[in-house]
């Protein structure tokens, strides 16, 4: 019987998860496997030693993009070796969202079905400041407004409680002078904020990153510039519509395998929507370090 850990973030979106656990467990016992549920907390450090123990096929994060990041960080961190899944569930699932594995329990029954079977692909990760992360390394204004959002707010509300905080700072923006480094090119730029990804979907736009590919040994770099507020709306019209055009002119977009950005003063960062390191940040790709199901 293959068996799997089902980590699970018990508050994470509409705290609803709790009550979908005996439904999942419900359909892997239909398919001839074992889930084996690992409640997160405040301090998860037991976590790669609870899954050694436990010797599964596989770890499934449930959750939103910050548990899948606190999973995929243990899994590379300690070598574990182990497949990943993805079940979101949280407020925001991007990366669950890239992979088409959102939707109704057709889409989920389907996706168990995979993951039973053993259907993986090699995924890149990233590496920002020692901190291993799946999808998004950010900073700058909007990283700021997404950690300000109250938990209770975010959880009744969902992702438009981060668009409402962020329309309402606008007027007060920054731009902070960026000075950037990417596989030898520089670049200085004063700009709003940046966005390292790895998929092609982050703060629940889809298309955000055109050219993104989880495979190609490399992380895209998607930086606003300084502009006048009808410009910044005008991009804004295009990033939701899922219209990015990499050479925009109020858009520095670089490809690269290694990216350093630094402000000239520490400015906090955002690591797979949770707290990251502050900059300046020096962020790595490690190719196919993880497999996952898919």
């Amino acid at each position: 019987m293959k068996r799997f850990v089902l980590v699970y973030n018990p508050v994470s979106g509409h705290a609803t998860f709790p009550r979908q656990l005996d439904e999942i467990i419900e359909a892997f016992d239909k398919r001839g496997a074992m889930l084996i549920p690992y409640r997160t907390k405040i301090d998860n450090s037991g976590l790669p030693d609870f899954i050694r123990e436990a010797a599964p096929d596989g770890v499934i994060a449930a959750g939103g993009d910050g548990t899948l990041g606190e999973v995929v960080d243990y899994v590379v961190r300690h070598e574990l070796k182990t497949p990943i899944a993805v079940y979101g569930s949280g407020t925001s699932n991007d990366f669950a969202t890239f992979l088409n594995l959102t939707g109704g329990m057709d889409v989920k029954n389907a996706y168990f079905d995979r993951i039973v079977s053993g259907k993986t692909m090699p995924v890149d990760v990233g590496c920002a400041n020692g901190r291993y992360f799946i999808n998004v390394a950010s900073a700058g204004m909007l990283t700021t407004v997404a950690h300000e959002v109250n938990v209770r707010i975010k959880n009744a509300i969902g992702k438009i409680a981060y668009y409402i905080r962020g329309i309402g700072e606008v007027p007060n923006f920054r731009a902070l002078p960026l000075h950037i480094e990417a596989d030898g090119s520089e670049y200085d730029v004063h700009a709003y904020f940046f966005v390292i990804v790895n998929s092609g979907t982050a703060g629940g736009l889809k298309n955000v990153a055109p050219l993104a590919r989880l495979d190609d040994g490399k992380l895209d770099l998607i930086v606003v510039k300084k502009c006048s507020i009808p410009s910044f709306v005008a991009l804004a019209k295009d990033v939701v519509s899922g219209n990015v055009r990499p050479d925009d002119p109020n858009l520095l977009y670089v490809q690269a395998k290694k990216i350093t950005v630094d402000a000239g003063e520490a400015v906090e960062g955002d690591l797979d929507g949770e707290k990251g390191p502050s900059l300046p940040m020096t962020v790595e790709t490690l190719p196919h370090a993880i497999e996952m199901f898919y």
